[in-house]
């Protein structure tokens, strides 16, 4: 039975790598992806606020051109005040240019809004730009760090898995179930048992149990968790 639970105990030696060798290819990955998750959601408020500013700049320039367009107006009606010969069509063409006038004030009001818009939104873009491409670097690092990983415990598992199979062709076929229900729920199937304690519970060990883990003749299982105790030699 002692060389059971030798062999069993190697297997759970090459179990523990193999777990964390396929938890690091599951969690690197990830990793990876949430990187260049980060990276695609800064770059598309970037593209945003590129678009904001364009829909701005033509907002600002529709403004311009229609002061530019009032001004020309009121310039052509004001020429035309000296040519009316009626004190009702100079009443109507002065309210045109009245009107006229206050709707460019508008526009101008409108025009340093959207102007200082621009402004803000220029220095938010160049920022946000900075930081990404600053960002952009630190990340190609580190993905690439984490791709290392990946090959490197890509290379491990192959070796691990094939040691794995080598220990179970020595196992009985009859406590494998055992070992792998235990594994599979406690992360560990083995636990050492020392001066009468589960050293994985720290639960006493009755005294008639301990000396059946001493002589090493049958598996016994811990009261408590259930795992596969051993003592050392």
């Amino acid at each position: 039975m002692q060389e059971h639970i030798e062999s069993l105990q190697k297997l759970q030696t090459v179990d523990l790598r193999i777990r964390e060798l396929t938890e690091g290819l599951t969690r690197y990955p990830n990793e990876i992806d949430d990187l260049k998750k980060d990276l695609l959601e800064k770059e598309e408020s970037i593209n945003l606020k590129e678009t904001s500013l364009s829909e701005l700049r033509t907002q600002r320039d529709g403004l311009e051109s229609s002061l530019s367009s009032n001004q020309e107006s009121i310039k052509k009606s004001e020429e035309r005040l000296f040519a009316i010969k009626t004190h009702k069509e100079y009443e109507a063409l002065q309210k045109e240019i009245t009107d006229t006038r206050k709707e460019n004030l508008e526009i101008e009001d409108r025009t340093i809004s959207v102007m200082a818009e621009i402004e803000e939104t220029e220095a938010a873009l160049a920022e946000e730009k900075e930081n990404y491409s600053s960002l952009e670097e630190q990340y190609a690092q580190q993905i690439a760090e984490k791709e290392k990983k990946i090959e490197e415990l890509e290379i491990s598992r192959k070796p691990a898995e094939k040691e794995k199979s080598e220990i179970l062709s020595k196992i009985d076929p009859k406590i494998l179930p055992l070992y792998e229900k235990i594994f599979e729920r406690n992360g560990r199937a083995l636990a050492l048992a020392e001066n009468e304690k589960c050293t994985s519970c720290n639960i006493n060990i009755p005294p008639q149990l301990y000396n059946e883990i001493l002589k090493r003749t049958k598996l016994v299982q811990c009261p408590s968790c259930k795992k596969i105790l051993y003592t050392n030699p």
